[in-house]
């Protein structure tokens, strides 16, 4: 199963789009196909369609739904994760210039990662890769912070350090869980056996109007379509048409650039 879904997320979504197109239409001619024309059309065919076509726009429905809290819930980790870097920016100004300056050098490696991890697609290596630049620049950065007591004795500066130091990495840790919360695989084997499973009922049911009406049998699939591109896209958190905003991480990085570029006090 990891396999099917590796090979899912790393084809583009037009591709994706076809290859749900045609299937949903060679499912509906397969219904079609083991229909008999002998067979009397019976009332209760249509309640078995109209019961179909009411579980699938429950599973659609429900699906959507998971798709867009878990992008509000990386949107909101974004966010928080930005503010708790720009609350250690702020109090590295507590810290003697060349501890500070040290820090903020590790900041920016730190930063440059943080904002690599959102945007370098569904490749794992990538992303191993970035949060291998993470810690190591959080090290630094935490080796810096214990070593103001040595220069401030005042134990309330390396309180406020420590404190925010650990939001932060805080935060990091909560936005990496965010971005690997994807939709669970069965759910995501589910939305592609039951299309394929009412179209072929359809198809049984409709017999031959299933392509006399072709301008309804070609919407309704290409709804059906779009609906699962939508899901397929809101899945993919590195990557695709909806990304996550990284505005609130950017400014904080352009505040960084210029705390770096001031002279030091």
């Amino acid at each position: 199963m990891r396999g099917l879904m590796a090979w899912l997320d790393s084809q583009p979504l037009w591709l994706l789009g076809l290859l749900l197109f045609g299937l949903f239409w060679l499912a509906a001619f397969i219904g079609r196909a083991l229909h008999r024309p002998d067979e009397e059309s019976k009332g209760d065919s249509g309640l078995v369609v109209s019961a179909s076509l009411g579980l699938l726009a429950l599973l659609l429905g429900f699906t959507v739904s998971m798709a867009v809290a878990r992008y509000d819930l990386r949107r909101q980790a974004t966010l928080h994760e930005a503010n708790a870097i720009g609350t250690f920016l702020y109090r590295t100004d507590l810290m003697p210039a060349a501890i500070r300056g040290r820090t903020l050098e590790a900041l920016d490696s730190y930063v440059a990662a943080r904002l690599r991890v959102g945007r370098m697609g569904e490749d794992m290596n990538g992303v191993s890769e970035a949060r291998r630049i993470t810690q190591a620049a959080a090290s630094e950065m935490w080796r810096e912070v214990t070593a103001v007591h040595a220069e401030v004795p005042d134990p309330s500066v390396q309180l406020l350090l420590v404190e925010s130091a650990n939001m932060m990495f805080d935060t990091a840790a909560a936005r990496d869980a965010a971005l690997a919360n994807k939709l669970p695989t069965t759910l995501v084997l589910l939305l592609l056996f039951f299309p394929i499973a009412s179209l072929v009922l359809i198809g049984y049911v409709s017999g031959r109007s299933i392509g006399v009406h072709l301008m309804a049998s070609t919407e309704l699939i290409l709804l059906l379509t779009l609906v699962l591109l939508l899901i397929a896209d809101l899945n993919r958190p590195r990557s695709g048409t909806i990304l996550t905003p990284m505005g609130p991480i950017e400014d904080v990085a352009t505040q960084l650039a210029a705390s770096r570029a001031a002279p030091a006090s």
